[in-house]
């Protein structure tokens, strides 16, 4: 268990004979946790806000690990899509690190210009940004990359991780979203 611990040894010969060592004290600590609600969205929309239909097992683009994603834009429409989760940063934590899995497919053909975006910042219980975390486009396509961010300075704060995913009409672009963590030591 965490907190404060001390541990006496004993030895014991054939004769009867015991031997007792001095206390040693030592602390554990096993860390907080995940502190994100359903990460891998296998739960559907449980702990997530999100705009209907984002989060889903509908056939087009694959999850990292399990069956739902957050399938985000893909349209070729002017169209917004957001997803966020609110999360309380214990004040006593060390670390908090920030990770998630992202894909991006895109039918945008040029390569030197931002057609549809993908944003995460982070907010506090007001709505006010805190900080961007990060910015993705067209321009960064491929297959799942592994993402993270550290948090630790917001401890004791509750905050609120906010996707928004902006498409600009011409040709789809595909943000996908899977298995969100934010481990707290």
């Amino acid at each position: 268990a965490n907190g404060s611990h001390s541990l006496v040894v004993k030895a014991y010969d054939a004769a009867g004979n015991v031997g007792t060592s001095p206390a040693v004290t030592f602390n554990i600590n096993n860390g907080i946790g995940d502190l994100i609600v359903n990460g891998g969205f296998e739960n559907k929309t449980t702990g997530w806000t999100a705009a209907p239909g984002i989060i889903t097992t509908k056939a087009g683009q694959n999850a990292h690990g399990g069956k739902y994603k957050a399938w985000m834009n893909g349209y070729g429409t002017v169209h917004t899509d957001t997803l966020a989760q609110s999360v309380t940063l214990p004040a006593a934590l060390t670390s908090a690190q920030l990770s998630f899995w992202l894909s991006i497919d895109t039918e945008e053909t040029v390569t030197t210009v931002i057609k549809d975006t993908l944003t995460l910042k982070l907010k506090d219980s007001t709505g006010k940004v805190l900080a961007t975390l990060g910015s993705w486009s067209n321009l960064d396509k491929g297959a799942f990359k592994n993402l993270s961010f550290d948090l630790t300075s917001y401890k004791g704060k509750t905050v609120q991780l906010y996707f928004e995913g902006i498409e600009n009409g011409t040709k789809q672009t595909s943000f996908v979203i899977d298995d969100v963590s934010l481990i707290a030591k």
